[in-house]
């Protein structure tokens, strides 16, 4: 896909820079292009990290990136700090007693800072605060860097440009982590997020912290608007949720693409029957795991084959060995996986050397031959994670025992294959499809955080639109009587955006 005008100044643009980019608006093309042009054209023996809050982020980057990654940093928020700052470098910053193996396990929940201090000291374990809003990890790293000048300048002189991506989900620590990076040790960083798909404040992530940055006079501003994704319907309908992109609208002849059913809790299957195409893909959306199962099994019932993607007992894993246990499932569930896969998804960017892939070939055979025996397969793991310097918690091995074993979660691996998806909104974030049908009740747009969900499934949306909306339903009318409210402001009512049945 050829790069815009915007994206072009985007990726030609040196220093600083934060972009606030719009749903469909192409950022992770902008900033693999970024990446690929700036690593290409470095001259010094300074690398790039690519810093993403998932495994399958920091996966897709590196498979779209055109140039070498090795000795480039590729990996999650959580695996930067703990490699790069605080297992380097805590002895350093605190004394001896902190010289150990650490390991991570963020189910050891602690209260303070001291609290978590005295864990590692006396446990050689990272955990996590008892409150959501609070991040020990990033809190450390930064404590860490202000106290040990050799980590500051390893940093230095390791990294020209740290790019960040979903920055809208960073919570207070993180931004304090990473702004103390470009303000006080001037490594240059790339941000790229929107505010409006802001899906985890309910863990801590503060979009203000985004929108502050927008003021801040070292860094160069971009805004991405351009929705190469959606129809010009569905992108007016969404950018009107906010006042910032309201100004978008474009009056369109046709509403075909977005389609409000009036429904009864027994007869909205057959309704959606008369606009759906069962030769496009789609997604239904719910709130919750549980309704979008319950509706796929309807839907199916009716001769339309939706399958229920569940969220694999692995992606809960958020330590920093959460990427082995994803690399190993997809070695063991995806044929197309290799060995040369598996390296290329270590963190630190190990290279493909002969000793390393005969090695590894050993271990990753050695848990096909055992995975029939969970007690033989678990240890076989352990072992490959101590070869890989991480401890192997007994949950996340029984989490990665049920994920390859349990035939639902392993059509999370083969997803690509189905055309027909039922998922939370939630799960779609990234994701788009060409028609998506959501339910009304879903979003009662009583504040800003239901504005963000509503957005973000609205936009996964490439043709069309399917509402569907349940009479004498208490959320369905927070709905109607919200979005009007909303729509006041534009001087447009629902029946100007949508087609209503």
């Amino acid at each position: 896909m050829e790069l815009t005008d915007t994206q072009k100044k985007i990726v030609d643009t040196a220093g600083n820079l934060i972009v606030r980019a719009s749903a469909g608006t192409g950022k992770t093309h902008t900033m693999v292009a970024k990446i690929a042009k700036e690593i290409y054209e470095n001259r010094d023996h300074r690398v790039i990290a690519a810093i993403t809050f998932t495994i399958k982020a920091a996966r897709e980057i590196k498979e779209r990136l055109s140039v070498d990654t090795t000795g480039h940093f590729i990996g999650t928020n959580n695996s930067f700090a703990i490699e790069e700052v605080i297992k380097p470098f805590m002895k350093d910053a605190y004394g001896v007693q902190f010289d150990c193996e650490m390991t991570t396990d963020y189910s050891l929940k602690f209260d303070n800072y001291e609290e978590g201090l005295n864990f590692i000291s006396e446990n050689c374990t990272l955990g996590s605060y008892e409150d959501n809003n609070k991040n020990f990890i990033f809190e450390l790293a930064l404590k860490i860097l202000r106290k040990s000048e050799v980590a500051r300048l390893y940093l230095q002189a390791k990294y020209f440009k740290i790019y960040v991506d979903e920055y809208q989900d960073c919570d207070t620590a993180m931004n304090e982590f990473f702004m103390y990076l470009t303000d006080s040790l001037n490594i240059d960083l790339f941000i790229v997020g929107d505010d409006k798909q802001s899906l985890y404040t309910w863990r801590g992530a503060n979009p203000e912290a985004f929108k502050s940055i927008m003021g801040k006079s070292n860094f160069e501003k971009f805004f991405m608007v351009d929705n190469f994704r959606s129809n010009k319907q569905i992108q007016n309908y969404s950018n009107l949720l906010f006042e910032e992109t309201a100004s978008l609208y474009d009056q369109q002849a046709s509403l075909e693409n977005i389609i409000l059913l009036n429904c009864t809790e027994q007869d909205w299957i057959e309704k959606i029957k008369s606009f759906w195409d069962a030769d496009k893909s789609s997604a239904l959306l719910r709130f919750s795991n549980s309704n979008a199962k319950s509706a796929a099994d309807i839907l199916c019932a009716h001769d339309m084959d939706f399958k229920f993607i569940p969220k694999a007992p692995i992606e809960d894993i958020s330590n920093d060995a959460g990427w082995l246990y994803y690399a190993i499932a997809q070695y063991l569930l995806v044929d197309t996986y290799s060995v040369f896969d598996f390296i290329y998804d270590i963190p630190s960017g190990t290279e493909e050397d002969s000793k390393i892939k005969s090695k590894l070939e050993r271990y990753l055979q050695g848990l096909k031959t055992n995975v029939v025996d969970e007690n033989q397969f678990k240890e076989k793991v352990s072992e490959l994670a101590t070869f890989l310097g991480y401890g192997a918690q007994p949950k996340d091995l029984s989490a990665l025992y049920e994920t390859i074993s349990t035939d639902r979660y392993i059509e999370t691996f083969k997803s690509d294959n189905i055309k027909h998806r039922a998922m939370t909104f939630h799960s779609s974030k990234g994701l788009q499809f060409d028609q998506v049908i959501l339910f009304v009740e879903d979003y009662n747009l009583r504040d800003e955080v239901s504005f963000y969900n509503h957005y973000v499934a609205t936009t996964r949306a490439k043709s069309k639109l399917i509402f569907i909306s349940i009479k004498e339903n208490y959320g369905t009318s927070l709905f109607y009587q919200n979005i009007a409210k909303k729509l006041e402001a534009s001087g447009l009512t629902l029946d100007k955006l949508v087609t209503i049945y």
